[in-house]
C-alpha cells in the first residue's frame, strides 16, 4: 500500500514507499564514476532521482514503466527536490498496490469533457467536414483511446485525459475566435482543433508511465494524424480531395515552424489561428503548472520553465498567500473539479 505521495515530500525526509519508474539512465561523472539518473512518478507528479551506490543491483530493479519500492532521502537539487536512492526492490504479490495511485489524471470528469467535445462536433454544419468528425469521435473504440490519452509525455497535460482536456480547450477557443472574425471558415477551424492531435493516440503508449511508441518516435503525431485523416477520407463517399488536403494541412502545420516539427508552415487563415491557439493553451498550462508546483519558499519567480525558456512571476500565488485554497468557481463545480491540479480551471 502506498503511503507517501510525491507532492507530500519535503527536503530532509526519509522515504520508504512505492513509485513508478519513469526514467532510468546510467551515466558517468567527469571523474569516471557511474551513477543512475532517475525520474519517479505517481498520481501527484514526477520527481528526479539519483543513485550513486549499488548501481549494478539498482539497474536491474529500476526498470522504466515498472512500480518499485525504494528507500531514499529527499534532498535539494537546482532549486527543487530529488530522491537520493539507497536501495530498491520490485513489487511483491503481497504488496497490494493500486496502479491508479501512480497514474496522474485530469481533475475534470472525463465523461463530461467528452460530452462537451461531442457538442462542439455536432455544431459543425458543413456536411463533409461533419462526416470526417463523426468518423472519429462517434467511433467507440477511438473515443475510448482518446479519453484516456495524455497530451504529452511531460510538457503539458501529461496525464490520463490530458489529450481530451487540451483538445476541448483549443476547440472552445477556436469557436470563440471564429465568432469574432467572420471571414474564417468556422467549421474547418473547429475540425482542425478537434483533429490536430489525434495522432497522439498512436504516438504514445500508456502504461504505468507514458512513453513514445516506436512509430511515434520514427514518424510523429503530425504525420500519423494526417495519415489517419487520409485513410478516413478514403472510406467516406465522395469526400473532396481539396477538403482532405486542407484538414491534413491543419494537422501538419499546427506546430507552426519547421524547427518545431511541422513539415509545412501554416498558410491558411485557419491554420495560422489553430497554431496560435494550440501554442497558447500549451504555454498557459506550463506557466500555471510552474506556479502551482513551485516549492521555493518566498520566491517571487519560479524556476526556469524548460518548455518556455523563462521564469514565471508568481503573483497569483503571492496575492492569495502560500496556504490559501484555490478559489472555486461555478464552472469548476459544473465540471466536477475534484482536486487542485495545474489544468485549465474552467472549460466552458
Amino acid at each position: 500500500m502506498k503511503k507517501q505521495s510525491i507532492d507530500q515530500l519535503r527536503e530532509g525526509s526519509v522515504v520508504g514507499d512505492f513509485f513508478a519508474v519513469a526514467e532510468c539512465d546510467r551515466k558517468m561523472t567527469a571523474a569516471n564514476k557511474s551513477f543512475l539518473s532517475l525520474v519517479f512518478a505517481d498520481a501527484t507528479g514526477r520527481i528526479p532521482g539519483v543513485a550513486w551506490d549499488n548501481i549494478e543491483h539498482l539497474t536491474t530493479v529500476l526498470v522504466p514503466d515498472s512500480i518499485v519500492r525504494i528507500e531514499a532521502s529527499v534532498t535539494s537539487y537546482k532549486g527543487g527536490l530529488q530522491l537520493r536512492v539507497l536501495d530498491a526492490r520490485p513489487l511483491k504479490s503481497s504488496d497490494k498496490i493500486d496502479t491508479a495511485d501512480f497514474m496522474p489524471k485530469t481533475p475534470h470528469d472525463i465523461s463530461h469533457l467528452y460530452r462537451q467535445l461531442v457538442d462542439i462536433k455536432n455544431s459543425v454544419a458543413e456536411p463533409m467536414v461533419r462526416a470526417m468528425l463523426d468518423h472519429f469521435f462517434d467511433d467507440t473504440s477511438f473515443a475510448d483511446k482518446f479519453k484516456k490519452q495524455p497530451a504529452a509525455k511531460r510538457m503539458h497535460h501529461a496525464y490520463t485525459g490530458g489529450l481530451l482536456e487540451h483538445t476541448l480547450s483549443v476547440a472552445q477557443s477556436c469557436v470563440k475566435l471564429a465568432g469574432q472574425y467572420p471571414f474564417m471558415h468556422r467549421d474547418l477551424l473547429v475540425a482542425g482543433a478537434l483533429l490536430h492531435d489525434i495522432g497522439k493516440i498512436e504516438e504514445m503508449s500508456c502504461g504505468v508511465t507514458t512513453d513514445y511508441t516506436v512509430r511515434g518516435q520514427l514518424v510523429g503525431h503530425l504525420t500519423i494524424g494526417s495519415e489517419m485523416i487520409g485513410r478516413a477520407a478514403g472510406t467516406l463517399k465522395n469526400f473532396p480531395d481539396s477538403l482532405k488536403w486542407e484538414l491534413q494541412h491543419l494537422v501538419l502545420s499546427h506546430h507552426g515552424q519547421l524547427e518545431f516539427g511541422s513539415p509545412v508552415l501554416p498558410v491558411t487563415i485557419e491554420a495560422l489561428t489553430l497554431h496560435a491557439l494550440d501554442m497558447l493553451d500549451a504555454q498557459l498550462f506550463q506557466a500555471r503548472a510552474a506556479i502551482v508546483e513551485d516549492v521555493q519558499e518566498g520566491a517571487q519567480f519560479t524556476k526556469r520553465v524548460y518548455g518556455l525558456d523563462r521564469t514565471i512571476y508568481k503573483r497569483l500565488v503571492s496575492e492569495r498567500g502560500p496556504t490559501a485554497a484555490p478559489v472555486a468557481t461555478a464552472l469548476d463545480r459544473e465540471l466536477d473539479l475534484v482536486q487542485p491540479k495545474p489544468a485549465q480551471e474552467s472549460l466552458l
